[in-house]
């Protein structure tokens, strides 16, 4: 199924992400004092972007099921407390639009089906631009999606605050996943915008 790619992703062996985390277990003991950001541009070829990381991110691949094929995929993700920042591209097998606007579609119902139990009216979306690291900067038309919801494994609260994005064979998706006590308030608003803002594809 289309929309069970996200959290498979983080069943990877632990050697592959060792810092990355399963959805449903972000919150569990961690209690976040005083986060500690350490940012960082990281810029990665395989993933053909660039990126604002508060800390050293770690990466894994694999091959994801979007749009009714397999098709392979790349993650970096940096964790802080509770909060996860991640980047995800999945490469198409050719430059088509048709193809891209699928993929952006099946990705971010993936994200909404595997957060947990959220009421439609949860969902907000909005166009944003993201701009290129090329230079000079390319704008291109991308999608915010900000929801809340439960997690069905621990109860705990999440929010998810996701930018999807598509050029040539590439198509991005850059997530922050907070939960716990850092998904009931706003404190991390501005780390977030420094995030989504840092992500520039090639």
């Amino acid at each position: 199924m289309p929309h069970a790619w996200f959290p498979r992703f983080f069943r990877l062996p632990q050697s592959l992400l060792a810092n990355a985390i399963v959805l449903g277990a972000l919150g569990a003991g961690l209690i976040a004092c005083s986060p500690r950001y350490d940012w960082r541009t990281i810029q990665s070829n395989e993933g053909a972007y660039a990126a604002l990381y508060p800390g050293k991110p770690s990466g894994a691949a694999r091959e994801v099921a979007i749009a009714g094929r397999k098709l392979p995929m790349t993650m970096d993700a940096a964790r802080v407390d509770e909060t996860l920042f991640a980047v995800g591209v999945v490469t198409l097998p050719a430059d088509d639009a048709e193809l891209r606007k699928a993929a952006l579609d099946s990705m971010q119902k993936g994200l909404l089906d595997n957060l947990g139990p959220h009421p439609a009216e949860a969902v907000r979306t909005r166009k944003v631009t993201v701009m290129s690291a090329a230079s000079p900067a390319v704008a291109l038309e991308g999608v915010e999606v900000q929801v809340a919801a439960v997690s069905p494994q621990d109860q705990s609260p999440r929010r998810l605050t996701a930018r999807l994005v598509a050029s040539g064979v590439h198509v991005y998706q850059a997530v922050v996943l907070e939960a716990g006590e850092a998904a009931r308030d706003q404190r991390q608003a501005e780390q977030i915008d420094q995030f989504l803002t840092g992500f520039h594809p090639f």
